[in-house]
């Protein structure tokens, strides 16, 4: 960990990345507080984080070809820019009336965020060494998770205090404050020569490969299964807020499980990887989807605030181990010519199969209740965690991606 922090690229990525999260944890509880303040229904939620994922969703489709274009350093110096200018304009924002103007900034935001992920992912792999990115990803996602823990807090206790209001002003603080640390981005050595060939072509290229591609295919299908069962988050602040009646600052706190989970995967899954194997990890892989719906289910069925936080952890280190996995075995196993391709339709799929559950869990919820949504997302979990296990029960292989790149030469 040390020496990934040593590397001049990858630590101003990843303090760029440590402020970012700072502000949108702020932001986030403050967009909850807004849209129940503006409407209050279990279907607002739902709609506020489709307007989120949509666009977002829309946006990867093309963003990865583009990209390839594009001096990806300039592109998340100036991302951020208009980030910060966009969740600043939230603070204005006091009447139901303009509740069409927050789902605006909603779309606007999170198609620039399309441009940024894949951007990130193609300057750690062009930077990184193939032997460092698993202990890069589990700092990223760990580092993530642990200001889940701190900044939920902070915000939730603000909230208390003061507006909610305030916390977009802070977040628009936040992007300024990475984006400078950005323009001190050195120019990436290795990036590839432009090619010659048409948008069209390129985003077709794109998915031909992934279709040829039956471990990738894979892996995306079944970070989009993990996605749809991340959707019961979405059931949460209905549960919450309007089931169960508790404050808004009651909903943050229950973010520090959350965090402290993912804290926890980052942990689990930067040691013990390499020792799994290939086939464990894909047995590992199998039962988070089970435990995801088994804690969900746990959650929307526990009297005390303290069981509800108890199984939230659980999920929450299922579901953030499974995608350090996920995300590392994609790094692995892309080509480097179609790697932003890759990462921004892997965008599309899973945050399209999140918008798809939000849909359904927020408008089950309000029509049926929490419980009995959260029991048929414990179905799916274990019916998906079983298929997953059954489709690889025929991996023998024992050896890490990471033998496998120095024995065939195909990592990146």
């Amino acid at each position: 960990m040390t020496a990934l922090l040593r590397h001049p690229v990858f630590r101003r990525l990843y303090t760029a990345h440590v402020i970012h999260i700072i502000g949108n944890e702020f932001t986030f509880i403050a967009v909850v507080g807004l849209l129940h303040d503006l409407s209050g229904s279990g279907l607002s939620f739902a709609a506020g984080t489709v307007f989120r994922l949509m666009p977002y969703v829309i946006t990867s489709v093309f963003s990865g070809a583009l990209l390839e274009h594009w001096d990806k350093r300039r592109v998340m110096i100036v991302v951020n820019l208009l980030r910060g200018i966009l969740v600043s304009l939230f603070f204005w924002i006091t009447s139901p009336a303009y509740l069409w103007a927050a789902y605006v900034l909603l779309i606007l935001v999170n198609i620039c965020s399309a441009f940024f992920q894949p951007a990130m992912q193609v300057a750690i792999v062009r930077t990184v060494k193939a032997d460092d990115r698993l202990a890069a990803n589990s700092l990223l996602q760990g580092t993530t998770s642990f200001l889940i823990i701190v900044c939920q807090g902070i915000a939730a206790m603000l909230v208390y205090l003061f507006s909610y209001r305030f916390n977009f002003l802070l977040d628009a603080a936040c992007y300024a404050v990475s984006l400078l640390i950005l323009l001190r981005l050195p120019a990436f050595a290795d990036e590839p020569e432009r090619t010659g060939s048409g948008f069209v072509q390129r985003l077709r290229e794109g998915f031909r490969y992934i279709g040829r591609q039956r471990e990738i295919a894979g892996v995306l299908l079944y970070q989009m299964a993990e996605r749809f069962l991340g959707a019961y988050y979405v059931m949460l602040m209905y549960f919450v807020l309007q089931e169960r009646g508790e404050g808004l600052f009651v909903f943050g706190l229950l973010d520090i499980p959350l965090g402290l989970g993912g804290v926890c995967a980052g942990l689990v899954a930067g040691r013990l990887a390499d020792r799994m194997g290939t086939k464990g990890i894909n047995m590992a892989l199998g039962w988070a989807l089970a435990a995801m719906g088994v804690s969900i289910y746990a959650i929307f069925h526990s009297g005390p605030i303290a069981a509800l936080a108890a199984a939230s952890l659980f999920c929450a280190f299922a579901s953030f181990g499974s995608s350090i996995l996920a995300v590392t075995r994609l790094q692995q196993l892309a080509d480097p010519d179609y790697l932003a391709r890759v990462f921004s339709i892997r965008e599309m799929v899973t945050m399209g199969s999140y918008s798809v559950g939000c849909l359904i869990v927020g408008y089950g919820a309000q029509q049926a209740g929490s419980a009995a949504v959260s029991s048929g997302l414990a179905v799916f979990g274990a019916a998906a965690g079983l298929i997953w296990l059954l489709g690889s029960r025929g991996q023998t292989d024992s050896r890490t991606g990471r033998q496998l790149e120095k024995e065939t030469g195909a990592g990146i």
